[in-house]
């Protein structure tokens, strides 16, 4: 009897070890799956966003930006003034023409300020300047619209043929898609890398060419996807400027089964 119970004791003490490895061994896994799992996405090199701000104290403004850069993220903070003795409800908020809301304060007291937040999209914008307006339904019967007029110019950093290289048709056929980049004079530029934010349904890669006279890189993508399905990634540019160490072009497709 007593012999019984020492071999179940044992048996037990045994699986417990097992277990307790198996489970240290999980949680301190570095295999390269482990590490794809936990890192599925590539965000590029960190960038510091553009960012400024201005009061807005009446119904009607206007504010116009520094120059920047494109492809940088340019972030802006209107702070909204209620100048009134009663509450200022911002029921909607709404902007165009190159620029986003990211969010707004709802309701601002009487005496007190709020905030639109706002986004400059400058990627596709280089060489122009953007205008627009950003308007905003309010509750005061008197100025139910607030606009906020703004203007920025976006320096050229590089002519791009497409922001965008679409993959679609078949997955059975060879489907291939390119941009064209070529340096401006303002910032020359060599091209040290590229990396895909996942890289999972496309190979990818770029060449040196001349076209006009003007040396300029190719970026290619082709679809390795084996299925019917969307693709949607972006291709991080790595360049030796420092001006704009990294710019990027998105790679979509709508695969079928034709």
């Amino acid at each position: 009897m007593k012999k019984n119970l020492f071999l179940i004791c044992l048996l037990l003490g045994l699986t417990g070890i097992i277990i307790l490895s198996w489970g240290w061994c999980s949680i301190n896994d570095t295999s390269p799956t482990a590490k794809q799992q936990e890192d599925p996405f590539y965000f590029g090199i960190p960038e510091k966003p553009v960012y400024s701000k201005s009061v807005v104290d009446s119904p009607k403004s206007s504010y116009v930006f520094d120059p920047v850069l494109q492809f940088d993220l340019v972030k802006h903070d209107f702070i909204v003034r209620n100048t009134s003795d009663k509450m200022l409800e911002l029921k909607k908020v709404e902007s165009c023409c190159g620029s986003l809301i990211e969010s707004y304060t709802r309701q601002i007291p009487a005496g007190k300020e709020g905030v639109i937040n706002t986004v400059l999209l400058t990627n596709r914008r280089g060489g122009e300047e953007i205008h627009g307006t950003i308007r905003a339904t309010t509750s005061d019967p008197e100025n139910p619209e607030w606009t906020i007029d703004i203007s920025c110019y976006v320096d050229k950093f590089a002519d791009i043929s497409d922001y965008t290289i679409m993959l679609n048709g078949s997955w059975r056929t060879a489907i291939e898609g390119s941009s064209v980049i070529i340096p401006t004079d303002n910032y020359p530029f060599q091209i040290t890398s590229l990396k895909a934010k996942r890289g999972i349904y496309i190979m990818y890669g770029y060449r040196e060419i001349t076209q006009d006279d003007k040396k300029g890189y190719l970026i290619w993508a082709k679809n390795i996807r084996k299925e019917a399905g969307v693709i949607r990634d972006t291709i991080y540019i790595q360049t030796d400027n420092p001006a704009r160490p990294q710019f990027m072009i998105r790679v979509q497709g709508k695969l079928t089964d034709g």
